[in-house]
């Protein structure tokens, strides 16, 4: 598995088995759990169709893209589709997007660094540099309506690096206690 498999991996059993316990009955999912609206609308047509969805991590563009606050824009950024079945109004050209309407209090961002090459017809890791500050301010990603748009502060808390290649590596973390400690602990079981 990549890490983000495995975490959703652990998180589902986590989850299944703390769900047993009553008072610890949707700990995870209120820790972890986000939510976001996809929103479709047809282009020169009057045509829309939302759908709410849940989260418990996000998997952030780092091709081309070089802080975190440029890959939450792209996350964001409407997408032109040519030749969608609207239904009513046949194929038609429509206009899709996301939008943010609740972030969890523990937000799990997975860096896409792995992406399929057609011209090479395999996987290939992507070494470019990514910026991300210790705290971030994802207000400006919201939707309008959003519960709360106004408190969506995070502060980084940890960093999971994978050394390697496209199909082996090691990973190791480096953690911290406190938002306002600058002490950053390194996890790595081969030293």
């Amino acid at each position: 598995h990549d890490i983000q498999e495995f975490c959703r991996i652990i998180l589902d059993n986590l989850e299944k088995k703390m769900n047993k316990q009553p008072d610890l009955k949707d700990a995870i999912s209120t820790l972890y759990r986000g939510e976001m609206r996809s929103r479709i609308e047809g282009v020169e047509v009057d045509y829309e169709t939302t759908k709410n969805d849940y989260f418990y991590d996000l998997s952030m563009t780092v091709k081309d893209t070089s802080s975190l606050e440029e890959s939450f824009s792209k996350y964001i950024e409407p997408e032109i589709i040519n030749d969608y079945e609207t239904g009513q109004y046949g194929k038609q050209e429509i206009r899709k997007s996301i939008e943010f309407l609740q972030f969890p209090p523990v937000l799990y961002i997975h860096l896409r660094r792995f992406e399929y090459d057609p011209q090479r017809q395999d996987m290939i890791k992507i070494n470019s540099r990514f910026a991300y500050n210790e705290s971030i301010d994802l207000s400006q990603f919201m939707a309008d309506d959003a519960a709360d748009p106004d408190d969506q502060i995070f502060d980084l808390f940890g960093v999971l690096v994978h050394h390697g290649g496209t199909y082996s590596g090691h990973y190791y973390a480096y953690l911290r206690t406190m938002a306002d400690d600058d002490t950053w602990f390194m996890f790595n079981d081969s030293s």
